[in-house]
């Protein structure tokens, strides 16, 4: 599920410019309060009638002010639901039909739709995104009243009062300590605005690098279609061979159809079979038997007597002499058509060798052509074209970039620039390697160590307390310890174990821990009992008994990791609040690029105004 927009009017904390707010994939930052976004898209999420009077309003507005919102999301099935919603009233899920370019009603009743958008569109259950997707600073450890993660602001027994002595040997031991403190913020302060000028070289270098990856892409697509140049290698001039076979294709075709023709009328032709023999023609016998009889009705005439019987007996011999020749014009018209017959089947001979003749001389001419159509993988000359033409595209694009690159490498300001990079890299180590030497371990901040000078120089002014009777220990309260609890929590709805869930997470969250405190805190550990510990100068401290501010900075590594699996598991969308704030720059700046590393396996709205956090955002609404 990715989450493309939402609208709300009249809900206090959450007013996009002009009403609306887009979102994409990857890392949102929306300026928003935290905590109203969140209960706007559980409203959204998880529809409920009462979900109007748990909106924050604006100050002075009515209680039947209007309270309306609307998300527009894709669903894991692909398809784009928009659902817009008043909170006095009405509301209605549409799902988009592509056929139709426009959107159909689903449901209106918030039942169903709360049921819809679980079983179809991917919003996941409410428990599983308070659990694996959502992460608020009223979670952290030093935010939870009352147990061992309460709000107290020490977890050490209350100690005994100190001798004079003692206090001054401890508070010459704390100035010495605070005076390196002092130093290590210094070097600190140095070290965050290296960060900072860094980033703002990294942005004036952000031209050439846009400019170096679209040649990366360019050359990457060029690359695909390599084995195309090696096609239009093999062709040389390439409009002149393709312009030389569209000849010789044109002219196999013409000649294949004249022989087409020619073997139609042969075919025609030989349909009613050779020529019949003339002795088989009854005109033949015919003839003959006419002359016969002529002869015979002559002899037949005596030959002396009547002047009339004698002519008449003389026409008779003339036609018996003449009833022959038809006869014999029949038996010359069929040896005529006998020779016909025969030079028909010679003809044929002549078409066929003269259609191997031109399928041999087409094959010669268009050998190459086709081998390149069977390299490129196409069967139709205009198909080649096309090939060879995205190819010329391609190193057209590759060309453009590269000049690109070229024009910014030549600019004074990319060359100052990257000179400037190298330098502020060699500045950062060096402010590195200061606080490694000057730290050693673990060194609290100076504020902290002014307050316990503080309380010390006041308990050795102030008259010892009388002894009291020790107070009976309050039982603990029900919320429990908040690092165990996440564990717990997690392994509950992913279907594991508290320790399991907590190795799971300790190479990611040991990552984020040594980031967020600048290595003083290199790692985390998690034993069979989910009891987590953090590793401090090579020696792991249980979670519990360190200062407030580092059970959040172990409770943010766990959570950021367990973010992380959330997402590149369900690919889905996560929501962050503020929870940051009390970080120094340099940690805010290393928990943003943490966000942006992780929101890569789905998406996540941080809701938030800080610029550390705009910077490093790849979409900001």
């Amino acid at each position: 599920m990715i989450l493309l927009e939402f609208a709300a009017q009249g809900i206090r904390g959450v007013a996009p410019a002009g009403g609306r707010a887009t979102l994409r994939p990857g890392y949102n930052v929306v300026a928003a309060d935290g905590a109203a976004l969140r209960r706007l898209l559980e409203a959204l999420f998880y529809p409920d009638p009462r979900d109007a009077d748990a909106l924050p309003r604006p100050s002075g507005t009515a209680s039947g002010g209007s309270l309306r919102a609307g998300l527009t999301l894709v669903g894991n099935d692909k398809i784009t639901y928009r659902l817009v919603r008043d909170f006095q009233g009405a509301a209605q899920l549409h799902r988009f039909e592509a056929e139709k370019r426009s959107f159909a009603l689903v449901a209106s009743d918030l039942r169903e739709i709360a049921a819809f958008l679980q079983q179809t569109a991917g919003v996941p259950p409410a428990p599983r995104l308070g659990v694996l997707l959502a992460l608020s600073a009223a979670e952290l450890p030093s935010r939870q009243s009352g147990g061992v993660g309460g709000s107290a602001p020490s977890l050490a027994p209350a100690r005994a009062g100190l001798t004079a002595e003692q206090a001054a040997k401890k508070i010459a031991q704390l100035r010495a300590e605070l005076s390196k403190a002092k130093i290590a913020d210094k070097i600190q302060a140095q070290a965050d605005e290296n960060q900072h000028r860094a980033f703002k070289v990294d942005e004036l270098l952000k031209g050439g690098a846009q400019a170096r990856e679209g040649l990366a892409k360019a050359e990457a697509a060029r690359a695909e279609l390599e084995p195309l140049a090696t096609v239009a290698a093999s062709l040389g001039d390439v409009n002149a061979r393709l312009a030389s076979f569209e000849k010789a294709t044109a002219r196999r075709d013409e000649a294949l159809a004249r022989v087409a023709a020619e073997r139609a009328a042969m075919d025609e032709a030989e349909a009613a079979g050779p020529p019949r023999p003339f002795w088989h023609d009854p005109t033949f016998w015919a003839s003959v038997g006419g002359a016969l009889a002529l002869v015979i009705a002559a002899l037949l005439l005596p030959s002396q007597g009547e002047s009339w019987a004698r002519t008449l007996r003389s026409f008779l011999a003339v036609l018996a002499g003449i009833a022959p020749g038809w006869g014999g014009w029949v038996a010359f018209r069929w040896v005529g058509s006998l020779e016909d017959w025969e030079r028909r089947s010679r003809r044929r001979r002549i078409v066929d060798d003269w259609e191997k003749k031109v399928e041999v001389q087409y094959a010669r001419d268009a050998a190459e052509v086709q081998a390149a159509m069977k390299a490129a993988g196409v069967q139709k000359l205009a198909e080649l074209r096309e090939a060879l033409g995205r190819l010329a595209d391609a190193d057209a694009v590759v060309a453009e970039w590269r000049r690109r690159v070229e024009e910014w490498e030549a600019t004074p300001e990319a060359a100052g620039a990257r000179a400037e990079k190298a330098r502020l890299e060699q500045e950062r180590t060096a402010l590195d390697a200061k606080l490694t030497s000057l730290m050693g371990g673990f060194m609290r901040d100076a504020r902290s160590i002014e307050m316990e000078i503080q309380r010390l120089e006041a308990e050795a002014a102030a008259p010892a307390p009388a002894v009291r009777a020790p107070a009976r220990p309050e039982p603990p309260r029900a919320t429990g310890e908040p690092l165990r609890g996440l564990l717990e929590r997690a392994a509950a709805e992913l279907g594991s174990t508290p320790s399991g869930i907590g190795r799971q997470l300790t190479a990611k969250a040991s990552q984020a821990l040594s980031g967020l405190s600048f290595q003083r805190l290199s790692a985390i550990q998690v034993d069979d009992r989910a009891g987590v510990h953090a590793v401090s100068g090579g020696r792991p401290t249980p979670a519990l008994t360190l200062p407030p501010a580092d059970r959040d900075l172990v409770y943010l590594a766990l959570k950021l990791a367990l973010l992380e699996h959330a997402l590149q598991t369900t690919k889905g969308v996560a929501v962050v609040e503020d929870a940051f704030g009390g970080l120094s720059d340099g940690a805010r700046r290393f928990a943003a690029r943490v966000l942006k590393q992780l929101a890569r396996g789905g998406q996540l709205l941080h809701a938030t105004t800080d610029a550390a956090f705009k910077e490093a955002a790849d979409h900001h609404a």
